[in-house]
């Protein structure tokens, strides 16, 4: 197992348990001490996790919400960006869906679709979408994050990079004039990055509450967005006359 793996292995046994002791996980992956603590060093470098004595605890700066929790919030301003931003696929085109409840509910609206392909890490759309035999759906893979049912990883990026998508629909936990786009999980991030390279056209799905919001990492610049869906535009002007100067066409679901 290399380095990459190791780090990997670390996030997801932080995900469920919250915490990791060095002595453990030296003996289970059967590496020195000395190995585990620079991958816990690289990793709070990175931001990811809070380095203490003797092992180390998940890094949560940005007080992300639960995933059961979040599905329910804002429902209906969901389901409205959905409608909307269904209306932008074609038979035969190839989708991803990013991490979020937001495209959950997307994934609600491509159900109804035939013959198109979705790439997607998020196990709820998998289950979403996998009665439709006539979808075709492509799972990266990688590492499970139990709390999010998302999967995401060195594993992931690798089978990502050769890829091309028509569409990517993103998620994000913010959108701020200063900060850009920006979302909690650095690993799931990656992926969005990543894909946001592999795809034609990049359609944003954020509610109005994300408008003025920074999380912890940076997802994408205004300028690799092509449109943002949301249910109802900003309040601030600054921000509505910020994205348009980027070329970002802002969408409003009726």
């Amino acid at each position: 197992m290399n380095s990459i793996e190791r780090k990997d292995y670390i996030l997801t046994i932080l995900d469920t348990k919250h915490s990791v002791r060095i002595n453990e996980l030296s003996k289970e992956l059967k590496v020195t001490r000395e190995t585990i603590r620079r991958d816990l060093y690289t990793l709070e470098d990175e931001g990811r996790i809070k380095k203490i004595h003797g092992g180390a605890v998940l890094e949560s700066p940005s007080g992300e919400t639960d995933y059961e929790k979040r599905k329910i919030e804002k429902r209906l301003e969901k389901e409205r960006i959905a409608k909307t931003a269904v209306s932008y696929i074609e038979e035969g085109d190839s989708i991803y869906l990013d991490y979020g409840t937001t495209t959950l509910a997307l994934a609600q609206e491509i159900a109804k679709l035939k013959n198109i392909t979705v790439v997607t890490n998020t196990i709820p759309i998998i289950n979403t979408l996998i009665k439709n035999k006539t979808i075709d759906i492509l799972i990266p893979g990688g590492v499970v994050r139990n709390n999010e049912s998302s999967l995401f990883g060195q594993f992931a990026l690798n089978n990502i990079c050769d890829i091309f998508i028509t569409i990517g629909f993103f998620g994000c936990s913010g959108i701020d004039h200063k900060a850009a786009v920006t979302s909690h999980h650095m690993g799931e991030v990656l992926i969005s990055k990543q894909m946001i390279q592999q795809s034609q056209t990049t359609i944003l799905l954020a509610d109005q509450s994300k408008f003025g919001n920074i999380a912890f990492n940076r997802t994408a610049n205004f300028e690799e967005i092509d449109i943002v869906v949301t249910d109802q535009l900003p309040n601030d002007s600054y921000e509505l006359d910020y994205l348009k100067e980027h070329g970002v066409e802002l969408i409003a679901s009726s």
